[in-house]
């Protein structure tokens, strides 16, 4: 019956639109056990019955070849690419060996000051909340006192920090991370992304490496000749890794005209980057802008209603 409802979804889009749509997915972290401060994250259990189910509804393919059978209007019916944004550890050592363990090919947008310093700056406030003994976090962070009494109250305090530090520049969200920690107490920060041999390997076992920004800033918060720098130090960095070129950049936030612009676009363009992707609900098409290329996660538990969805927004034109 699955296999029947998304055959005919996908039959209307390739009525409408001419063309079947190309479906791209994304996952930040896989983690071996539930981590309730990433309640949007899976399992390495959960990730498993996805993929194998994936797998046998859906044709994944590598992010290149779909770009380029898009492009020419050969995409099969119910083409998917998945993909992983900033690079964290669990990627190479949970998620990629379940990959090949199917099959299944994935690409890794990277964000490269994670690999450098070996975490990004919200693994610090995380680690921060995690580890200190205060109760409360003064108004100098994010203009507002937060309570963190217990656990409870860190989850709640590190996802209101998130949804305020990630929208200023690097520069002063560094500033108030350094007003986090001379609160809550400096503390010796674990690695969480990939190494570079990490990465290497990942490239060398057939899996795409794709560009981040350097400091996953939201291109947006930053002056035009900043987002430059961060894209070719991001660009520049994995190049070195990996001794190819890296085709395509996936925007950090990635929610287009509000995250990045047409300009930003550009510079990506001028960069060399085939393609650049956001995280817009749809899916792409030949008309799609390749610059602005839409990717989303349905968050539906069932697997059922999962590759449903997939099929639904990926019908979709944006």
């Amino acid at each position: 019956m699955l296999d029947l409802l998304l055959s005919i979804i996908y039959w209307r889009s390739r009525i409408k639109f001419k063309e079947n749509p190309l479906a791209i997915i994304y996952f930040h972290h896989v983690f071996e056990h539930k981590n309730e401060y990433h309640p949007d994250d899976i399992t390495a259990l959960e990730f498993e019955e996805k993929i194998k189910f994936l797998k046998k509804h859906f044709n994944i393919l590598a992010l290149s070849e779909a770009m380029e059978l898009q492009k020419a209007k050969r995409l099969p019916p119910k083409a998917l690419v998945i993909s992983f944004d900033d690079g964290y550890q669990d990627n190479f050592t949970v998620a990629a060996p379940i990959l090949k363990k199917h099959n299944c090919p994935a690409t890794f947008f990277i964000s490269t000051s994670g690999v450098e310093e070996g975490y990004l700056w919200n693994d610090k406030v995380e680690q921060l909340l995690v580890s200190t003994a205060i109760t409360e976090i003064s108004a100098n962070v994010i203009d507002e006192s937060i309570i963190i009494n217990n656990k409870i109250e860190k989850i709640a305090a590190f996802q209101l920090l998130l949804s305020k530090l990630k929208f200023l520049s690097h520069e002063k969200r560094t500033q108030q991370l350094n007003k986090l920690a001379s609160e809550l107490g400096h503390v010796q920060f674990k690695r969480t992304m990939m190494t570079t041999d990490q990465i290497k390997k990942l490239h060398q076992d057939g899996f795409t490496i794709g560009a981040h920004t350097h400091n996953h800033t939201i291109l947006t918060t930053e002056k035009i000749d900043d987002c430059q720098q961060e894209l070719l130090t991001n660009k520049n960095s994995l190049e070195a890794i990996i001794s190819e070129k890296i085709e395509f950049v996936a925007f950090p936030n990635g929610f287009f005209e509000r995250d990045f612009t047409f300009e930003h676009c550009d510079i990506a363009k001028k960069m060399g980057f085939k393609a650049a992707f956001s995280t817009n609900d749809g899916g792409a098409f030949t008309s799609t802008n390749i610059y602005t290329v839409p990717r989303f996660m349905p968050y539906r538990k069932q697997l059922p209603l999962f590759a449903l969805s997939i099929a639904k927004i990926a019908g979709e034109h944006v």
